[in-house]
């Protein structure tokens, strides 16, 4: 199988696995876990993703131009590179230099210089993802004057974005997962492919739980109507110390949410055969954080409406990393370390995993 089809510029390909510990502190650590023949298409994956995330959270634009340009970059993977490419670079030229992201951004035609060398069906199954993704944004995107004014309505609405920003990914993880490696069959395939969807979708459900209270102060908010009025609230009556106990209600109904998800994203690492080993790590680090994270606002949930955003310590996350690396050889001692922190977040653990 010829997995490049021309040859990688390598100050290109450098640019692009300096570049992902600057936009992502998070993935990268984990990404550095991949095999080497998965590490350059996921890093490049995540950029692609990334770059229409950042036009979706750009301050400085309209919703009518985010929605454009968001449609442009769509059209890149969809109709042909060349003209939409020179249309998107041109738009976000004028963007204030004021990120890191932004300059990726600009920076487009390195990350699809190295995008062009990969395999047909590579460039397909990314072009697929980064699409869909990016309708999605498109569909999701406000203006800044505008966010306060502008929430998700529904549990429905907060899972279909979910999906759109993070179920997505999951299910382009697993289609390249598959591409790469001899050991994921098409039945194992069509198991991860059940579970996919809620393995990003968990992940991304914590990151709404954890930077609830900074997104609130910045006029944003994950947080449905539907929910807050379930438990006769509102995005300004949550911080009062009034309705503590309403709050906790519904801080513990997200949490039951994320968990959810994080099941079947248990069920997703183990699904995936224990020869992979490496593919195995990058999926189970930031599931185990993840369910860190939420252990630690469970003991106290009410600290997402003082503190900026809830972290695991540094100790929390060495340790992980190093359970990671022994308890990927087995399932069964992977869903035990997995249960032990459900434990603390109050649920019973799981039975079975399919």
């Amino acid at each position: 199988m010829k997995l490049l089809m021309m040859q990688i510029n390598s100050a290109d390909a450098n640019y692009c696995t300096d570049l992902l510990p600057q936009v992502s502190r998070t993935f990268a650590p984990t990404i550095r876990m991949l095999p080497k023949r998965l590490y350059l298409p996921v890093t490049v994956a995540y950029l692609l993703c990334r770059i229409a995330d950042t036009v979706e959270d750009e301050a400085s634009l309209t919703k009518e131009k985010k929605e454009k340009l968001l449609l442009t970059y769509a059209d890149i993977f969809k109709q042909g590179e060349e003209k939409n490419k020179e249309i998107f670079l041109s738009a976000v030229a004028v963007i204030p230099d004021h990120s890191t992201d932004v300059s990726l951004a600009k920076n487009l035609e390195r990350v699809l210089s190295v995008y062009r060398t990969f395999h047909p069906e590579v460039r397909k199954m990314i072009a697929t993802w980064v699409v869909e993704m990016t309708m999605g944004m498109k569909k999701y995107s406000q203006s800044s004057a505008r966010r306060k004014q502008q929430f998700l309505h529904s549990m429905k609405e907060l899972d279909e974005y979910m999906y759109y920003v993070a179920g997505t990914v999951g299910h382009m993880l697993t289609s390249l997962f598959t591409f790469f490696s001899k050991k994921i069959t098409p039945t194992v395939s069509r198991k991860l492919e059940f579970f996919s969807e809620s393995f990003g979708k968990g992940l991304q459900m914590v990151n709404i739980i954890r930077d609830m209270a900074g997104d609130l102060k910045r006029g944003q908010s994950y947080i449905p109507d539907e929910i807050l009025a379930k438990y006769k609230l509102t995005r300004q009556s949550i911080f009062e110390v009034q309705n503590s106990e309403n709050a906790e209600l519904l801080f513990d109904e997200l949490i039951q949410t994320a968990v959810h998800h994080l099941d079947k994203a248990l069920a997703y690492v183990v699904n995936i055969p224990k020869e992979e080993t490496r593919i195995r790590i990058f999926c189970l680090l930031p599931m185990f954080w993840a369910m860190q994270t939420l252990s630690i606002i469970q003991e106290n949930s009410l600290n997402l409406l003082t503190a900026e955003k809830v972290k695991i310590s540094r100790k929390v996350i060495r340790t992980e990393f190093y359970k990671s690396l022994i308890l990927t050889f087995s399932n069964r001692l992977t869903v035990r370390h997995y249960n032990k922190i459900r434990r603390n977040i109050s649920l019973q653990p799981l039975t079975a995993v399919i």
